[in-house]
């Protein structure tokens, strides 16, 4: 008879650290804000006249989203087994349940290994001793900083090294865990930037039009109020206000002027004037 009880996980509280917190100091050098999400990892195996599927989950900068696939509430990493009967998806039996508590210890352990073509840095976060049932279990989750020679489907894609009943190891290579300045780190739905991004911004990103307008305002509103102070000053208007009122009757009068004035400058260079009542002789 196929084994059809689920082994319920019992999670302890080791520590007070929550999740797998992207903002621990231990973090901080690195992007985990752009890997941000909920990823996972599949491991199908025959066992005739069955199928069994162990899939692990894990919530990188935030718990897995309670009612994944049986997860426990408030897991970081969380892993399930499935017996697929007669490989039929619709005939499946949980068998087991292991769940890592977002309360749990965690240690991040930065690393540098000589390899032999180069180096392979990145950090190791770290669970120890944590209660399954009648056992202890471990897990070990390695980000490998990716590197140029790496192709691009295989990034981003944890993938599973060990799981024996005892200790968890899984590993991913992602740009996430690769050293990066504060200037450049960003998150999945920040918009690419189309500037160089070692250009700095020294202003021009304004254009030119808007230090135009910026400065058309200002000579506006110095020609308008400077105007009005003059008047006032030679007792042309009563007050302040009537003086700014004239000041901008005029203003508004030399605009509506512009349009002929205009018309006038471009008839007077291109030659098609109108020559007024004179006649050829």
């Amino acid at each position: 008879m196929l084994l059809k009880q689920v082994v319920a996980v019992v999670t302890g509280l080791s520590g007070l650290s929550a999740a797998i917190d992207c903002s621990v100091k231990e973090l901080q050098q690195y992007n985990f804000e752009a890997f941000k999400g909920v990823h996972s990892v599949i491991s199908l195996k025959d066992t005739p006249p069955s199928q069994t599927n162990v899939t692990w989950y894990f919530g990188i900068c935030e718990p897995i989203k309670d009612g994944t696939d049986n997860c426990p509430k408030n897991s970081d990493i969380c892993g399930i087994t499935s017996i697929i009967l007669d490989k039929d998806p619709k005939s499946t039996v949980v068998s087991e349940i292991v769940g890592f508590n977002t309360n749990l210890q965690k240690t991040y352990t930065p690393f540098t290994k000589e390899g032999k073509n180069k180096d392979e840095d990145g950090v190791t976060i770290s669970y120890t001793g944590v209660n399954w049932g009648e056992n202890l279990v471990d897990a070990e989750l390695k980000f490998v900083c990716a590197q140029k020679s790496d192709k691009e489907d295989t990034l981003d894609k944890f993938k599973l090294e060990k799981w024996d009943g005892n200790k968890l190891v899984v590993s991913v290579r992602t740009k996430t865990a690769c050293i990066t300045a504060d200037k450049d780190k960003k998150k999945p739905d920040d918009k690419k930037d189309p500037k160089d991004p070692e250009k700095p911004d020294n202003g021009e990103s304004w254009g030119w039009f808007t230090w135009i307008f910026i400065f058309l305002v200002l000579f506006l509103s110095i020609y308008i109020i400077g105007g009005a102070w003059f008047q006032y000053n030679k007792g042309n208007a009563i007050d302040f206000q009537s003086a700014l009122r004239e000041v901008l009757e005029n203003f508004v009068e030399l605009l509506k002027g512009i349009p002929s004035f205009s018309r006038e400058i471009i008839e007077k260079f291109t030659g098609h004037g109108n020559r007024g009542e004179y006649s050829a002789v």
